[in-house]
């Protein structure tokens, strides 16, 4: 299965005064990501843009990839990055031909995961609609005559897109052209744009693909999701990253120790890289 990452960086360049803000514990977390669906289900490409591609060749980490794309040069001025914050996936799944895996940078899929043959859609879990994430629908400010689709059932669970298996090609298209029009129909003045993001990635998806008599699955449940057998997904894990540095600093050996532990035929990468190497020269000191 071909999957691919996708890195828009005009979010990070506007929150960072046009500097990309890419924690190393972010740079190996998406290199583990791309070795280990390397080794077990097949090819991944990143999906960037210019500056992306750039900044990935800068530190040296261009190679974990199987080819780079900058494709989301295209994304014009007319999408805000501060509200649209994730609409790079949504352009970048739209340019890839179904069937397609979307993978988030920084989830790590351990093994292939066994798809259902008769599964259109597969993400990672379901999620529950807790409100804080998934307000009711009400709350959202709809402009220019937009209205939900009469068929989708606002009872069902969201779906947590970091992994996110598409078979066909018309859905697809189907499904980012329902995110798209929600997002451009939002009002989004006093409104926090992850829900808006979140609802039209998320919450959109399962609705549509009922809709459309699509069949849906999941790799996991919501209770297995903590397990990490199967995924390791450091969404909820790195707003505590960033508040220690020690914590940070040891998760980032551990991931150079997973790296040189399961593909040591890599190690050039990290002893090369401008940002990684202190981690691999450190590590290299403890096998002494």
């Amino acid at each position: 299965m071909e999957a691919f990452h996708s890195y828009w960086s005009l979010p990070s360049r506007v929150r960072n005064n046009g500097n990309i803000g890419f924690a190393d514990f972010e740079l190996l977390t998406a290199m583990l990501s791309a070795l280990t669906w390397q080794r077990h289900s097949g090819p991944v490409k990143m999906i960037t843009d210019s500056q992306g591609a750039e900044f990935f060749r800068s530190v040296g980490l261009e190679p974990i990839w199987n080819s780079m794309d900058t494709s989301l040069d295209a994304i014009g001025p007319e999408v805000d990055p501060f509200l649209f914050w994730a609409a790079g996936k949504l352009v970048a799944l739209k340019g890839m031909p179904a069937p397609c895996v979307m993978l988030d940078t920084d989830l790590i899929v351990w093994r292939r995961p066994e798809l259902s043959p008769d599964a259109d859609v597969v993400t990672a879990h379901p999620e529950e609609l807790i409100e804080s994430i998934y307000p009711d629908p009400s709350t959202f400010h709809l402009k220019n005559g937009y209205t939900f689709p009469v068929k989708w059932d606002f009872t069902q669970k969201a779906a947590n897109t970091a992994f996110l298996y598409l078979k066909n090609e018309d859905f697809k298209n189907r499904y980012v052209d329902e995110a798209i029009r929600f997002l451009q129909n939002v009002n989004f003045e006093g409104l926090n744009p992850v829900t808006a993001m979140c609802f039209a990635e998320q919450r959109i998806l399962p609705m549509c693909a009922t809709a459309a008599g699509q069949n849906m699955d999941y790799l996991m449940t919501l209770q297995q999701a903590g397990t990490q057998n199967l995924m390791t997904h450091i969404w909820g894990f790195k707003d505590t990253l960033r508040a220690s540095w020690m914590v940070q600093h040891e998760f980032c050996m551990r991931c150079v120790h997973r790296v040189m532990t399961d593909f040591p035929e890599k190690e050039e990468i990290l002893a090369n890289s401008s940002r990684l190497q202190p981690y691999w020269k450190e590590y290299r000191e403890t096998q002494k």
